[in-house]
């Protein structure tokens, strides 16, 4: 690759992990002149730890697995530990009782079913690579309806404990693809066998954090309003801040505003408007009396029970007492806001919750992703023919799910397939 080519001036859409790991690996391959533009007051994106009595807490991502090579690597780079506080749990229902995972007249179901597992999930070897292209189309339907397929309806609970919790929608509607890419088998052994996990001591934004310090050409607060290639084959970026010229930009944000964003032919349109996002909630509060672990309420991961809270962290309980724990909540749109806070702290009071107080509360738009008709219709093949067209990228948490260790991934696929 020629010097001339190393020097080209590029663009990247996003502060987040995507944004921090492509510009780290373009630097890598000795591009110098980069330029991350984020919109927002902060690097991070949903990486977005908080400090309460000098001590962090996670109200974006939560916690990584012993799997997540790719992330444990950067991290190693940037010198950071995973030795942060453990993650003990256990689970209850609506009532605020202890309960186990899978009841016990499933237990022989289970064993059967998940003995099966590894060989169904075989089949599909296409999901351990970047992306989402070529999907098989019984990767395409519904979790829940794939699952009915292989009789693993049992295991499906399972799923639906680490997938919902998270903020990822119903396995009732999410296509399979989607989970299974976020929920591998060795994934889904770490959270049953509850082997240790990354939970970052110094907050799980503290790794872009430390890539950001070596990035150049950061600006924050800069919102991008249009893009387009001009006639001199440079990109075009107008922002809050200015006017800005590149050879090529990198968009990690998210695609469905970026069609507000893009010159785009109506076909074009259509596809950035079948993407979907969950809308999630993660409230930080103090609170006295509650179980001290992490626990989840299967009971409330259904569609019916939006509103209500699925799980809540409580982090540091093996170094001291604290007061300050996070609640994950899928938004109930029928609910007012004062109805969803009510819910929750009646839910916490159930669980032997006094003295409540609510500290801060998040809302993400959360999982952008399309749905099991667009997938049929080949909606990541057709975005991929859009990468490098009007020298533009795409990458960020659509592209390969949105966990660290997935946008990552797909970070460095993209610099090494196209630069």
């Amino acid at each position: 690759m020629a010097s001339a080519t190393y020097n080209q001036e590029i663009a990247i859409i996003g502060a987040g992990i995507s944004g921090m790991t492509i510009a780290h690996e373009l630097a890598k391959k000795g591009y110098a002149r980069i330029t991350i533009l984020e919109q927002e007051d902060r690097v991070g994106g949903k990486c977005h730890s908080i400090e309460y009595k000098s001590k962090t807490y996670e109200m974006g991502t939560l916690i990584g697995l012993p799997s997540y090579k790719h992330t444990q690597e950067l991290m190693a780079e940037y010198g950071l530990t995973d030795k942060g506080p453990l993650l003990e749990r256990g689970f209850f229902n609506q009532h605020g009782c202890k309960t186990s995972q899978i009841p016990l007249h499933q237990i022989e179901a289970f064993t059967e079913q998940f003995k099966r597992l590894p060989d169904v999930l075989r089949q599909y070897e296409c999901l351990k690579e970047p992306g989402f292209l070529r999907l098989p189309e019984e990767l395409c339907q519904p979790f829940a309806d794939w699952c009915a397929a292989h009789d693993l309806t049992v295991i499906q609970q399972v799923y639906m404990h680490y997938f919902s919790t998270f903020g990822f929608g119903s396995v009732d509607e999410v296509p399979a693809a989607y989970v299974l890419k976020f929920l591998s088998f060795e994934n889904l052994l770490s959270f049953i066998e509850i082997t240790h996990m990354i939970t970052w001591p110094q907050g799980a934004n503290a790794l872009i954090k430390r890539m950001a310090d070596r990035i150049d050409d950061l600006r924050l607060t800069c919102s991008v309003q249009y893009m387009e290639l001009g006639s001199d084959g440079r990109v075009r970026v107008d922002t809050n801040q200015g006017t800005f010229y590149f050879d090529h930009v990198i968009y990690t944000s998210s695609l469905y505003h970026a069609r507000h964003l893009l010159s785009l032919s109506p076909a074009e349109q259509q596809l950035m408007e079948k993407v979907t996002y969950e809308r999630f909630r993660v409230y930080a509060y103090r609170v006295e009396g509650i179980p001290e672990l992490s626990g989840y309420i299967p009971d409330n991961m259904s569609s019916d029970r939006k509103g209500h809270m699925m799980a809540w962290y409580y982090r540091w309980t093996d170094e001291e007492n604290t007061d300050l724990i996070t609640v994950y909540v899928m938004e109930n749109e029928e609910m007012t806001d004062q109805q969803m806070r009510e819910t929750v702290e009646e839910e916490l009071r159930k669980l032997g919750g006094t003295q409540i107080r609510l500290y801060m509360i998040k809302q993400w738009e959360h999982f952008p992703h399309v749905d099991s008709a667009a997938l049929r219709a080949g909606f990541y093949d057709q975005l991929d023919q859009l990468q490098g067209k009007q020298h533009i990228y795409f990458a960020g948490e659509i592209m390969n799910f949105p966990t660290l260790e997935n946008c990552i991934i797909y970070a460095k696929y993209l610099v090494n397939r196209f630069f």
